[in-house]
């Protein structure tokens, strides 16, 4: 018998809340200063067919300025983030989980970020935010809120929009569930292969169900 979860952990940008078109704004007016290419509309799809190491090769991005570039970027979110509305759908998903289950982010973006974005929307549900800077670590950063929460693998779940999330979840042994209305199309989410792949926030209710 599979066990349930306890704890729900949920990416932030793409997933909870609908930060990818003002994100990419953002970016486009930075390429010009780091030397990048922009992503025009009609490349948007393209790019979500893409691996974020695959995408940050095409666009030319120099990898040692992300630091510096992702700091920017979130700086410039900062400025806002009282525009940015939750996913369709996921507010009234999450609001019933809450009443089962401990419910985190784990996130790139800052948590001041969060936090304002939460208390606009009166989502201020997470007993767990991990904010921290990480490109391609975002496996130590599940194993670290594992250890902090004294969690064991089976009492976890991880919600994310991209790629590196599944494999993030592999490498940290939890289940994954993908969802489709993020960075990543459906079809490259499958190929990753995470545990659950969903299209609709009301799936999430279904699957956990």
């Amino acid at each position: 018998m599979i066990q349930k979860p306890t704890t729900l952990l949920f990416d932030f940008d793409g997933t909870v809340a609908d930060t990818l078109p003002h994100i990419l704004h953002i970016a486009n007016r930075f390429a010009d200063v780091y030397g990048y290419n922009k992503v025009l509309e009609s490349e948007i799809t393209a790019y979500r067919e893409k691996k974020a190491r695959q995408a940050i090769r095409d666009l030319n991005v120099p990898l040692l300025l992300i630091p510096r570039i992702a700091t920017r970027v979130r700086k410039e979110l900062s400025k806002e983030i009282h525009l940015i509305q939750p996913v369709l759908g996921i507010r009234e998903v999450l609001s019933q989980l809450k009443t089962q289950y401990t419910l985190g982010i784990v996130t790139s973006n800052s948590s001041e970020n969060v936090q304002r974005f939460l208390q606009t929307h009166q989502m201020e549900w997470f007993d767990v935010i991990h904010a921290k800077s990480s490109i391609f670590g975002k496996s130590r950063i599940l194993k670290c809120i594992l250890k902090e929460q004294q969690l064991r693998t089976p009492e976890v779940m991880y919600v994310g929009d991209e790629v590196r999330d599944v494999e993030a979840a592999s490498k940290t042994g939890i289940r994954m569930v993908a969802v489709s209305w993020g960075v990543n199309t459906r079809n490259t989410l499958t190929d990753a292969n995470p545990t659950f792949l969903i299209d609709t926030p009301d799936e999430l209710l279904q699957l956990l169900e």
